[in-house]
């Protein structure tokens, strides 16, 4: 409780996070792959807060390059810490409202929807968000769909928390689309 007390009080402080280039390994369920098949690895990396590992992160294609408007693609997350389902929403929506200011009954939907789209994450927990863009986004937790949401605007607005130019993560956005030095 206390590093999580630690870890809210940063993320309210604003302070900057830490993506490392160390190597992430975070397969795609198999049930996944039922859906896009073609999926491979763009890029991958980690995120701390100061001296807290927080997730590691990998974004899988299934084009050539990362195009959201165009092209299925999935970001797996594999958290080192404890988050509640209410944590993760509420974490996620204010985001989120920061990058694409929706409209006051789109940010509801927005809020209703992700109040359902998670579970509770412990260490160890992989969470995959699959964007099938102009159709749907699916979560698949620890291997199995756990939810699906059915809007088209969904999607590009949650994965814009981390693939966003303007992201608080521009460390990990930069190893996640594979780019260098």
């Amino acid at each position: 409780m206390r590093r999580l007390l630690v870890l809210v009080t940063i993320l309210a402080l604003g302070a900057p996070p830490l993506a490392c280039a160390e190597s992430v390994d975070i397969p795609l369920p198999t049930a996944l792959y039922s859906a896009v098949p073609n999926l491979h690895l763009l890029g991958a990396g980690q995120l701390d807060w100061f001296l807290f590992h927080v997730y590691d992160a990998a974004l899988y294609v299934s084009g050539k390059d990362y195009e959201p408007a165009a092209e299925p693609f999935a970001l797996a997350i594999r958290y080192d810490r404890s988050f509640s389902s209410a944590q993760l929403a509420k974490t996620s929506l204010r985001e989120m409202d920061r990058l694409s200011h929706p409209d006051p009954a789109l940010r509801e939907e927005f809020a209703r929807e992700l109040r359902q789209a998670f579970p509770s994450v412990h260490s160890g927990d992989e969470l995959v968000g699959l964007c099938v863009p102009q159709q749907y986004t699916a979560f698949y937790f620890d291997g199995k769909l756990y939810s699906k949401i059915d809007d088209p605007k969904f999607c590009p607005a949650f994965f814009g928390i981390w693939l966003d130019p303007r992201t608080r993560v521009p460390g990990l956005r930069k190893k996640l689309l594979g780019l260098h030095d």
